[in-house]
């Protein structure tokens, strides 16, 4: 178990959850602007693309944002991409679902 997961562990519930929920949120916009970066394009170029202004794809890579799902279907398409997204149930069973 890493060290993140020991200390995690030893948190309330409550405080585990909001600890992941933060971690997945910073994980989100961190890919955002690394595919970006990937691909050398500025975030003007990006919103160019995607037909807003540039301070609309600041605020999506901003760590505080929430983005929805067509939101991030236009963000990847725009950078020549496709979105997918992969559940896991409890089983084991893996189902992907291409946007």
């Amino acid at each position: 178990m890493s060290n993140y997961r020991k200390l995690l562990a030893q948190e309330s519930p409550e405080m585990q959850a909001r600890v992941e929920k933060r971690v997945e949120q910073v994980s989100i916009k961190l890919a955002l602007s690394q595919l970006r970066d990937e691909l050398d394009m500025s975030q003007a170029e990006l919103a160019a693309a995607m037909g807003v202004q540039q301070p609309s794809i600041a605020r999506m890579e901003n760590i505080d944002h929430d983005p929805r799902l067509s939101t991030l279907k236009r963000y990847v398409a725009a950078l020549g991409g496709e979105l997918s997204i992969d559940v896991t149930l409890p089983t084991g069973k893996r189902v992907a679902f291409h946007l």
